[in-house]
């Protein structure tokens, strides 16, 4: 019995032994854990912030290259005196499409779209008068975001107030709702305040505007409309679809009537972010009888500018896609818009008109998801991402700001 007592105790000693060093192998270990979580955990903090610093200095970068890419091909513009600088802004179609009317419903036919431009009322305001193509119609129709295009009244007035105050209605969805259907809309439009484009409804399909003693003509073409075999020629021509003879007619009337003409154009391939041979030629000829800018729509992707000569030999500025300005498109590379920007200037003393400067801000139609109180906003993609990589990492989610990121360098290799 006494060896057996003995037998235990020694026992219980080897256990209390072993639990212990077990223990502090186990603590060791844990310990080890902790401090290589720790470890692992700074150098992620220290790569993500090292990666920040990068992307700030990146994203300087890019912002002057955005800028010196365009401005380099208008170097050659006359340096003399001018007397009068007009501040032009564009920019691309302006789509109500389903979920946006779900989004700004706020009770019976009630609506309410400003939360989604709020953003970006600053980019807009200083310019002398700016510019975009209405691509959807204002009848008393059924609202409708696909298919045939019918928005309130109430999206027509929030466009308004971010600053667009010129509007093409020359666009496939012309004649969605017939002649009748395009005169409502136009007059709708008007008693808003727009100025608008792109009809032969019976009055000048050329516009002329004068911006601080400058005439300037506005003149916007559609490349055709939906279901166009099944229109008359009436319809067809209260469109104002694309056709030289009709665009020489409108070009010769402005050339004698203003100091410097401005086209939008409805043309391309849709989510293209290159311009077709057709739109190329197009332009040659618009640039050959006295088009001095051209801003084109409808592709849904940002395309690339060029600068022509005309026959005069001073500059032509050619944008062949702005993008959207606002839509509800799922694909990232519609949801990248541009901001045009653009000066021209009067020479104070044989008053020819040209162009002087070419900018554009890059923005970015954020969906918030349907859940979301405003579930789309335009904000403005460079700034947005600075403010991120400076240590605002609550403005945008990451993968979103990295979408940010990733279309800025796209904007950049197409522009270029």
């Amino acid at each position: 019995m006494a060896r057996n007592r003995r037998n235990k105790r020694e026992f219980k000693k080897i256990l209390d032994v072993m639990s212990f060093k077990t223990f502090i192998t186990l603590l060791i270990i844990l310990i080890t854990i902790i401090v290589v979580c720790l470890i692992n955990i700074y150098y992620r903090n220290y790569k993500d912030k090292q990666l920040l610093a990068e992307q700030r200095e990146e994203l300087e970068k890019n912002i002057e290259a955005i800028f010196s890419e365009t401005n380099k091909n208008i170097e050659d513009s006359k340096n003399t005196v001018r007397n009068s600088v007009i501040r032009i802004s564009a920019v691309g179609d302006i789509l109500c499409e389903n979920d946006m009317l779900k989004d700004a419903k706020e009770g019976n036919e009630t609506y309410d779209f400003n939360s989604m431009f709020k953003n970006v009322y600053n980019l807009l305001g200083n310019s002398d008068i700016t510019l975009g193509t209405m691509e959807t119609n204002f009848t008393t129709n059924a609202y409708s975001g696909y298919g045939k295009r019918n928005s309130p009244i109430a999206f027509a007035e929030a466009v308004k107030k971010s600053g667009v105050n010129l509007v093409s209605i020359s666009t496939n969805h012309s004649l969605d709702y017939g002649i009748d259907g395009l005169q409502e809309t136009k007059r709708s439009l008007e008693g808003l305040g727009y100025d608008v484009v792109g009809d032969d409804l019976g009055e000048n399909r050329v516009l002329i505007k004068t911006i601080k003693n400058t005439k300037i003509a506005f003149l916007s073409y559609t490349y055709g409309v939906e279901k166009q075999e099944e229109k008359s020629k009436e319809e067809l021509e209260s469109a104002n679809v694309y056709d030289e003879k009709k665009v020489k007619e409108d070009l010769e009337y402005a050339n004698k009537n203003a100091d410097y003409n401005i086209i939008i154009m409805h043309w391309g391939n849709a989510y293209s972010t290159k311009p077709s041979k057709e739109q190329k030629n197009m332009a040659k000829f618009l640039v050959e009888n006295g088009a001095d800018i051209i801003l084109g729509n409808h592709a849904s992707a940002v395309q690339n500018m060029e600068i022509m000569k005309n026959k005069d030999g001073d500059n032509a500025l050619v944008a062949y896609s702005l993008g959207n300005y606002i839509s509800a498109e799922t694909m990232d590379v519609s949801k990248i818009e541009l901001v045009l920007n653009i000066e021209i200037r009067t020479d104070a003393e044989n008053k020819k008109t040209v162009l002087s400067k070419v900018e554009y801000t890059p923005i970015y139609v954020l969906d918030n998801g349907e859940k979301a109180e405003n579930r789309y906003e335009l904000i403005d993609m460079k700034g947005t991402a600075k403010a991120y990589a400076n240590g605002n990492t609550k403005i945008v989610k990451k993968d979103t700001y990295n979408k940010l990121l990733d279309g800025l360098k796209l904007l950049e290799r197409i522009i270029k």
